[in-house]
């Protein structure tokens, strides 16, 4: 919108009266009502000159503190407003465009006399949905000193970026956060602490081959010692978020679909923060898979992967866990689950078979207020869960992510 110009419905009903008034003394002979009838209608024709003429030449900067929040955590944006025109009358309003998921449009006013002028506004942004959202265009809106006229145009200015990233929750390490990975060798020591002249060994084992024999630390200790660092590195556990749309309840950050992911990028980013071996999966396939030598960056990445999530079209999971590369290096899965049906029971339990350790936390159908049919069906896909193997908590709406794995915890612990 470059700018929109009108009548207010003051200047509406003035135009209007003003011109009855002159038409009815013309007709009756009055020129002196005549000339305030042509007074009148004359108000918002200068109104209109005024806004078109004296408005001032605005541009805006804006900035986000902090530009990146979880949900719920406070954000501003900050605006600064100048004005570089010298001769100008300004009543001003003003709507800051807000994205439709985080509210409605921010609004304020200002009163300005004539001259040049700069002005900052503080404001608060709605946190309430996981994303990356842009805060503007500005559009100003001018009303001459009568109120009769206005004028309505976007201010130019660079709009400015908030992310908006999954709750993280401090959650504890499960005992099995240090396991071994497929090769079933235990990690000697954390992952990216071993420098370029670091090399990581073992004791010689039938079956190796010879190419991995480290020559140099088997001289030095007396006996064949072979090579860590090729085996190859792969992630101790997995963590399954279920993103397909169709299984989840709810809508907002209150879905059941935000809960998972809530829990997926807590745990996730426990695991990353500790140097622990660790890939994120969705219905759609890898969300988040380490690199090799990556260092600090990797918590920054994967909050960027798990705030990027969209919804899938999957109806099943059995299309993400039928890769042979989703778990083939994990020797512990932990799932946040949506609504299941027989044929996703069947898929996990195949793919888990594997497994040392398979948990999950699922929807509680009752308390979600599931259709029955749906429900049982639900249920059932539990059952069939837990009989092969699977550790299973439900949660409901009310749940916090540190209730259910807490409560995960402690049924692993126990079993």
């Amino acid at each position: 919108m470059r700018f929109r110009t009108g009548l207010t419905v003051r200047g509406w009903v003035l135009l209007v009266v003003g011109a009855a008034a002159a038409a009815g003394a013309a007709a009756i002979g009055e020129p002196d009502l005549a000339w305030v009838g042509l007074f009148l209608g004359g108000i918002p024709l200068l109104g209109l000159f005024i806004v078109l003429l004296l408005s001032p030449r605005l541009v805006v900067e804006r900035r986000v503190d902090p530009p990146s929040v979880a949900i719920g955590e406070p954000a501003r944006a900050r605006l600064t407003l100048i004005n570089s025109r010298a001769l100008a009358l300004a009543d001003l309003t003003f709507r800051d465009h807000t994205p439709e998921h985080l509210g409605p449009d921010a609004a304020f006013e200002l009163a300005r006399g004539i001259g040049s002028w700069s002005q900052g506004v503080v404001y608060e942004v709605p946190t309430v949905m996981r994303g990356h959202f842009p805060l503007g265009p500005l559009t100003a809106r001018s009303v001459d000193p009568f109120a009769t006229a206005y004028r309505r145009w976007s201010v130019p200015g660079e709009p400015a970026w908030l992310r908006v990233t999954p709750r993280i929750w401090e959650l504890p390490l499960p005992r099995a956060g240090k396991s071994s990975g497929a090769t079933g060798e235990a990690t000697p020591q954390k992952v990216g602490q071993a420098g370029a002249d670091d090399v990581l060994v073992r004791e010689y084992q039938h079956g190796d081959g010879l190419r991995r024999v480290h020559w140099k630390m088997s001289a030095k200790r007396g006996e064949l010692m072979v090579r860590l660092e090729e085996q190859p590195w792969d992630p101790a556990m997995t963590i399954l978020v279920d993103t397909r749309q169709l299984a989840h309840m709810g809508s907002g950050p209150n879905s059941s679909l935000e809960w998972g992911i809530s829990f997926g990028a807590s745990l996730a980013n426990k695991l990353v923060g500790e140097r622990q071996r660790v890939s994120v999966l969705g219905a759609d396939g890898t969300i988040f898979k380490p690199l090799r030598g990556e260092g600090p960056t990797s918590t920054d990445r994967l909050i960027a992967a798990m705030t990027d999530i969209r919804p899938s079209g999957h109806a099943s999971l059995e299309a993400c866990l039928a890769d042979p590369d989703a778990l083939s290096t994990a020797q512990a899965v932990v799932a946040a689950l949506g609504v299941l049906t027989a044929l996703d029971a069947a898929a996990l339990v195949a793919a888990a078979a594997r497994l040392a350790e398979a948990d999950a936390l699922v929807p509680d159908a009752a308390a979600f207020g599931l259709p029955p049919d749906r429900a049982a069906a639900h249920d059932e896909a539990c059952r069939l869960l837990r009989a092969n193997g699977w550790n299973l908590v439900t949660y409901t709406p009310s749940t916090a992510v540190t209730e259910g794995w807490h409560e995960l915890l402690a049924r692993r612990d126990a079993s």
